[in-house]
């Protein structure tokens, strides 16, 4: 079974649809989103309709909550506060109401599946966490492979033999070992905070029990326009255009 696993969209429809193109090709059985469908970007609309027509299960994000919880969005600095707020002029009754099923994780495949930290935190950063707290965690379920998104960083965590080790994951195709556990930051489809301006997401195989991160090329001028047009913070559309090659 090959599962292709997004995050963090961000209402960049270009990113999502490169994305969805480099899906199409690649043999994938199911697809699943880590949540923060929407925010930062100019469509959102287009982003939940695409992943209702994609049939994309998909978790609770901390942008969703802060979208459906008033006292939430208000922890939220003024940019991305504003940004959200566009965002829900531009959503339809009918996306919200989807929004509101979204539930703070998911198990299949015998796989955990959680915006944030798990085992169901949809608000907290895994990169604050402790080594001690991470290793409590990932030994208190059952699924021994946990994909998380919120962090926008492609970053794996292996705990083998009581040793928690981590390390980035761009692209390459890792083999993993069934006798650790894992948890895997899948980078952001549509918003990177990693200096490549490509679109990311990771691709699961159990059968060759590996894991592929992709690194999707997509039109991120046009996203960028768009998110300047739409009155978002522009800082958003500026970091969509960002790459580590034009700091080289």
């Amino acid at each position: 079974m090959r599962l292709a696993v997004i995050s963090d969209i961000h209402s960049n429809l270009e990113a999502f649809q490169a994305v969805m193109d480099d899906i199409s090709k690649l043999s994938i059985d199911d697809t699943v989103s880590l949540g923060d469908n929407i925010g930062y970007g100019a469509q959102p609309e287009e982003i939940i309709e695409n992943l209702k027509h994609y049939s994309i299960t998909s978790v609770l994000g901390n942008h969703e909550l802060a979208l459906l919880d008033s006292d939430y969005l208000k922890t939220f600095g003024p940019f991305a506060r504003k940004a959200l707020k566009i965002n829900k002029k531009k959503l339809s009754d009918k996306a919200i109401r989807y929004i509101a099923t979204l539930q703070p994780f998911l198990v299949r495949y015998g796989c955990r599946f959680v915006h944030g930290m798990p085992p169901d935190i949809v608000t907290r950063y895994i990169f604050n966490e402790s080594k001690q707290r991470i290793i409590k965690t990932i030994t208190r379920f059952k699924q021994k492979i946990t994909f998380v998104g919120h962090t926008h960083q492609l970053v794996i965590y292996e705990l083998d033999q009581g040793i928690l080790k981590k390390k980035k994951l761009l692209k390459c195709r890792l083999s993993l070992a069934k006798s650790s556990r894992y948890i895997i930051n899948t980078g952001s489809v549509g918003q990177p905070r990693d200096s490549y301006n490509e679109a990311k997401y990771v691709i699961w195989d159990s059968d060759r029990y590996t894991i592929e991160s992709r690194f999707v090329p997509y039109d991120h001028n046009n996203a960028a326009k768009k998110i300047k047009k739409a009155g978002i913070p522009r800082q958003y559309a500026y970091i969509l255009k960002k790459s580590i090659n034009e700091e080289n």
